[in-house]
């Protein structure tokens, strides 16, 4: 029997990848019994990874979420805290496992005829919330509000512009060329526990997440087609090599051609990210236009709100759109941040109770779910609790 590692998260993913993948030894086997038979929430958790999805699915779905980089980051903070340069290279599989048994395993989560697996026998969140939906409030051009939310809908604006949708996504169209004399507006605006499509007069579409807003021409321009973002969006653009696309944020300015790219710039985040799927991108400062990054295919635009700087780097792109397929994905993500996700999706408010100690999450679950499977899996890490009261959740130690 090879030697157990000293800390004890360690010692039980790796137990536990081992007994998952039928590698574990009599003696090893009999030790992780031990181990569950003292410990109810360890006993939980095995039960738990026993009925998800095949293995090798799972190690598949653990490389897609770049378990590298993610290692990588944990590894700097321990070595920060500790003076440490050891070779990792043999611990990181077992670690990024710790990561998730410690802190929470939401990667292990699997599905039987549709339905989340909960492994829990008591239901202790009493209330619940269901997740948001498509919803969206449109506002014309003489100040008119429109809600998107349930039937058909079926406008024309002043200048001839039709609007046709329903609560799924809304749809421009128009035949005319732009009226020179003026420039006609509309802003859809998604609350929070709210998502909707929407199809501009250029053709292109926009997919906006929970509290963002979309201010737009009805009527596109011959030398730029501009829109104004706040909050978080995903754009699939509609080429038109003369006639350039614009989105403007309070911190960037976004200039394609045809292209697909998200972009987050919701006010309380410390950061404006424009992250690039295909084609190329043009970033720039709003303040400082003659400054520009390109970006290719992967890439991603971080610009710091507070000192302005932007940095080029690879971005994971599958993390950056997963709110538009339909799920959270958690990457080495801090609490805090997975809470503010899940305070605009679900229209909660979030306090915290006590003192929380530091920890990261890795993993996926789906945004159809309701809060309390959310934060069951939250909690598999034994070192959060949550309680809910109506539309508030209190996180507790």
């Amino acid at each position: 029997m090879k030697p157990f590692m000293k800390n004890e998260p360690f010692e039980f993913a790796e137990l536990i990848s081992e007994y998952l993948c039928n590698e574990l030894s009599k003696e090893e086997e009999a030790h992780l019994m031990r181990i569950i038979e003292k410990d109810e929430h360890k006993r939980e958790i095995l039960e738990y990874y026993k009925h998800t999805a095949p293995v090798q699915e799972r190690l598949d779905y653990m490389d897609s979420l770049g378990i590298d980089a993610a290692w990588d980051k944990v590894r700097q903070r321990y070595d920060r805290k500790s003076g440490n340069s050891r070779n990792y290279s043999i611990l990181k599989y077992v670690a990024v496992l710790a990561i998730m048994v410690s802190s929470v395993a939401l990667w292990f989560f699997g599905k039987t005829d549709n339905k989340m697996i909960i492994p829990l026998a008591i239901n202790k969140h009493l209330n619940d919330v269901l997740p948001g939906g498509n919803v969206a409030v449109l506002v014309l051009s003489n100040g008119k509000k429109v809600r998107l939310d349930s039937g058909k809908v079926t406008l024309e604006e002043r200048d001839g512009t039709h609007l046709s949708g329903n609560q799924g996504g809304l749809a421009y169209s128009n035949d005319e060329a732009p009226d020179k004399e003026e420039v006609l507006y509309n802003t859809l605006i998604v609350p929070r526990g709210g998502t909707y499509n929407l199809k501009l007069p250029d053709g292109t579409s926009v997919w906006l997440n929970a509290m963002s807003e979309l201010r737009f021409p009805l009527k596109f321009g011959t030398k730029e087609r501009k829109v104004e973002l706040i909050g978080e969006a995903y754009f699939e653009v509609a080429k038109n090599k003369n006639v350039p696309f614009k989105v403007h944020t309070r911190h960037q300015e976004i200039e394609v051609k045809g292209t697909h790219f998200n972009v987050n710039s919701y006010a309380d985040e410390n950061f404006d990210i424009t992250t690039l799927l295909e084609g190329s991108v043009k970033i720039s400062a709003p303040s400082v236009p003659a400054k520009f990054w390109m970006l290719s295919p992967g890439e991603q635009a971080e610009t710091n709100k507070k000192t302005g700087q932007t940095l080029v780097a690879m971005g994971n792109m599958k993390e950056a759109i997963a709110w538009k397929n339909g799920y959270f994905l958690f990457n080495d993500e801090k609490l805090e941040s997975i809470m503010t996700k899940v305070s605009r999706w679900y229209d909660v408010e979030v306090v915290y109770e006590g003192k929380l100690e530091e920890q990261s999450f890795l993993g996926q679950i789906e945004r159809s779910k309701k809060i309390s499977s959310l934060l069951k899996i939250l909690e598999l890490s034994g070192n959060v609790h949550f309680k809910i009261s109506g539309r508030r959740i209190v996180v507790m130690p």
